[in-house]
């Protein structure tokens, strides 16, 4: 029986390294990523602050900075250029001028400015810090002109917020309240990572002279394999990592294993296209990876030349991975996703069948190939029989 085994293994080896490539970069990558972002939001941003005024409302301002997770105060300074060269130098993210004669401004009405400078290199911690400093902004600014009113009008507290404050309004963010960016970006840049992987995996394990049987078996399991490898992604995502999964587990399931038998089936396309030339042929599968940016899932179609969002909806990418975001953390049942179902269905059968009539035009012609030569030469030989 060992004997048996280790012929079978011998004679399968070059389906094994393929294989295990799969689940290795394709587990161990999604991992790495999930790793980096592990702390699902920014905070602690080097900071620096310029303080030339120092008064009480100044110092009541840094204070907010400094207890607020997202900013990290690494420096201190009275001069203005410190700022751009440490943001120059890259140990600061972000920094703040507060003016001379600041309090004195605002009382008198003269709209002090406070100055904060950014890293435009670093566009994920700009983003954060802008909400938050237009926060501390607002509650400060609040707070001031209440004092203002209480003391020079004499009003009430609740009279004074209310007058400084005659609007007021709540915000809800659904799916996703923490604006976790983990959440949001990691499970497509892990999927879009096994999708590549398994169209060329699947092109190592087709052999030139493979019978179309034998492809679609390969393709079939290797799909079957990627399926896997999402789940067990997801899994790792969904129990150390806090990824939440709110929706229906059967649709994400089908999305899945109908995606990835799909797009299986472009490694074999890409195969019989170019006569099994496996050097070729793998090529031609990375630039499947910028379907991730095409379809909208890192910046929206809406914001893009107008040709975008048309493009988009012909990507299988477009049918699984947002809806797949949206099963995540929004939710969604089976029936929501019947449409990205029936596409990618529709999808899966599509590349079956342009595979098998592309492989029987091969086929035929390389038959026909093999007659003519065979005529010719049985033509060579009765020219050398008649010669001699």
């Amino acid at each position: 029986m060992i004997i048996i085994m280790k012929e079978k293994i011998l004679r399968f080896k070059y389906m094994i390294t393929p294989i295990l490539m799969l689940f290795i970069i394709g587990i161990g990558g999604a991992v790495v990523l999930a790793l980096e972002f592990s702390a699902h939001s920014l905070s602690k941003m080097p900071t620096v602050i310029v303080d030339h005024d120092n008064s009480l409302l100044s110092q009541s301002f840094v204070r907010e900075i400094r207890t607020n997770s997202t900013f990290n105060i690494v420096a201190y300074s009275q001069i203005n250029n410190d700022v751009k060269d440490l943001i120059d130098k890259g140990d600061v993210a972000v920094g703040f001028i507060i003016p001379k004669n600041f309090s004195k401004d605002l009382t008198d009405g003269k709209n002090p400015n406070i100055m904060v400078i950014y890293d435009g290199a670093q566009m994920a911690m700009t983003s954060s810090s802008r909400t938050k400093i237009a926060q501390i902004l607002g509650t400060i600014k609040s707070a001031y002109l209440i004092n203002v009113a209480e003391g020079q009008l004499g009003l009430m507290p609740e009279v004074a917020k209310n007058y400084i404050n005659p609007i007021s309004y709540n915000y809800r963010l659904i799916g996703n309240p923490t604006q976790n960016m983990f959440n949001f970006f990691i499970p497509g840049f892990s999927i879009n990572t096994i999708q590549v992987g398994m169209i060329i995996v699947v092109i190592l394990l087709i052999k030139k002279g493979n019978s179309y049987k034998k492809m679609w078996i390969k393709g079939i399991m290797v799909g079957l394999l990627g399926s896997i490898s999402v789940f067990i992604i997801f899994v790792i995502f969904c129990k150390y990592f806090g990824l939440p999964y709110r929706g229906s587990v059967e649709a994400g399931v089908t999305l899945t294993t109908l995606f990835c038998i799909g797009m299986t089936f472009v490694g074999v396309l890409l195969i019989i296209l170019l006569n099994g030339k496996q050097i070729d042929a793998v090529g031609l599968a990375g630039p499947v990876a910028i379907t991730l940016f095409l379809v909208g899932y890192t910046f929206p179609t809406v914001a893009m030349p107008d040709i975008a969002p048309i493009i988009a909806k012909y990507i299988p990418f477009y049918y699984y991975a947002i809806p797949l975001r949206d099963l995540t953390l929004i939710g969604g049942s089976f029936q929501d996703n019947l449409s990205n179902i029936f596409w990618l269905t529709k999808f899966m059968i599509f590349m079956w069948v342009v595979t098998f009539l592309l492989y029987k035009m091969k086929e035929a012609k390389r038959l026909r190939n093999i007659r003519i030569n065979e005529k010719n030469s049985i033509i060579n030989s009765q020219d050398e029989e008649v010669i001699t």
